[in-house]
This record gives structure tokens, sequence and C-alpha cells, in this order.
């Protein structure tokens, strides 16, 4: 959970616009000029088939803004243990948790009997369980796939985004241009040049799998596009690997912005 409504409008946009594998796409209204906008598809199952439902005509239904202090107060889920599969010291909630503010505990309590953590747990007594949702932030580690294989806006014309969201993308994207462009907030980024991180990661994947790789050196060289490689220089391996991925994330967002820019 974002500090405020800025910064949780933020994560959301970075969760659509750059987060891979986040089951969201493109909206499907069955006409082009009144999707644009970027969605969880929603599927039903028909004949033996799962079938996905159309999506509405952009604008057609507006939600209101929810008014709840969701920046002032904890928030926590707020679930069913499942009793059949949970034992003491571990905890599984069934489905359709929900999530409740500190200040709605008091009641549910009377209601039902909560425990807080796992270790708190005794299977005679407590009925429901609670886990405080803790404070995040987007803007300072994105998530690391910046790619036209992976980019939303490179799965449509431009001209089909509708002008808010196209806008808001373009938004975000200068975000992580100036992001990107900075020696010391770079730093901060999960992928920034670590020899350390990536000679476990080597070593794991291929040092350590000999049938695999009978020369895993001659294999790092040829994945990497890396000919120097020795099996020791990973401190000149890894800046020369950041140095490449940096300027591919760059030359990306500056692409992609020109690209979806009237």
């Amino acid at each position: 959970m974002a500090d405020n409504y800025e910064k949780s409008t933020f994560g959301v946009l970075h969760h659509y616009f750059i987060v891979l594998g986040n089951g969201i796409e493109w909206a499907d209204t069955g006409d082009p000029k009144t999707g644009g906008y970027l969605i969880h598809p929603v599927n039903q199952e028909s004949d033996g088939k799962w079938v996905r439902i159309k999506d509405r005509p952009y604008g057609e239904k507006k939600c209101e803004l929810d008014q709840r202090p969701f920046f002032k107060e904890d928030l926590f889920y707020f679930g069913e243990i499942d009793k059949e599969i949970s034992s003491s010291g571990f905890i599984s909630r069934k489905p359709c948790e929900k999530v409740v503010f500190k200040s709605e505990l008091k009641e549910l309590s009377k209601k039902y009997k909560i425990c807080e953590f796992s270790t708190d747990y005794i299977e005679s007594v407590h009925t429901h369980c609670i886990l405080k949702i803790g404070r995040c932030s987007a803007t300072d580690n994105p998530y690391p796939k910046f790619s036209k294989r992976y980019s939303c806006f490179w799965e449509i014309s431009p001209e089909l985004i509708q002008e808010d969201w196209r806008l808001a993308g373009i938004d975000h994207l200068k975000y992580w241009q100036v992001y990107f462009a900075d020696e010391e907030r770079v730093k901060r980024y999960s992928h920034y040049n670590n020899p350390k991180s990536l000679k476990k990661f080597v070593i794991y994947q291929h040092k350590n799998q000999p049938e695999k790789y009978p020369d895993w050196i001659q294999a790092v060289r040829d994945a990497y596009e890396f000919p120097k490689f020795d099996g020791e220089n990973f401190e000149e391996f890894a800046s020369l690997r950041w140095e490449k991925d940096l300027k591919a994330i760059k030359e990306f967002i500056s692409e992609t912005i020109e690209r979806i820019s009237p």
C-alpha cells in the first residue's frame, strides 16, 4: 500500500504499463474505436470452453472515487481460516478475503475469533485471521521489463489508445526516462550493476550444471555475448552487461514515447 493517493496512482499505472505477467490486456469491446484502455479480462465457461466476455465501451461505466481514509489508517487482509489445511504455526485463508481498516477490527472481533499471526493460531478457537498490509512505493525500483516484446504500448496501434490512457502512458514513461538518466537514483534499481549477484546466478545456472554445460565458460560467453569472460572477471562482465542493459532501456523508453506521442 502506498502513502498517499498520488503514489498509489503511480503504483497502479506502473503495474498496468510495465509489470510483466500482470494478466492485464487491452479491452475487447468488439469495436477497436471504443476500446483503447487496459483491463483485467473476464472469462466465462461456455460449452466446456472458456470464452472472454466482451468489455464495455470506454466511458460507459464510471466509478466514483472511494472516499474511505485509505492513507490515514492501517489496512489489513481479513479472511476466514481454512481449517482443513491450516495447523499450528501455519494458516491458509479461504478465497474471497477482503481488505478492512484498523478501525473496523473492533467490531469484527465481536463477531469472529480473530488471530493476527500464524503462530497465534489455535484451531479450536480462531475462525478468522488478519494480515497487515505493508507500505510500499513503486517510484524507486521499477519492474525490470522495459522491452518492446512485453510492452502493452507495442501491442496496439497508438491511434486506438484512449487519449487519457495515452497521456498517462507518456507521463509514466517520462518519469522513468528521468530516473534512468540519473546516475545516483538508478543505483536503487534491482538490476543495477551487481557483480556478486551476477556471479551467484551464473554459477548456479551454468557452472553447477556440468551435464547441461560441459564448457560452462563458453556457454556464458555465448549466452551473454561476452567473449572475454574467463570464469573470474565478473566485475568487468557485470559492468559491460549493465551498460548494455541501460542503453537498451533508454532506447525502449525514447522509442515508445515517440510511438504513442501525438
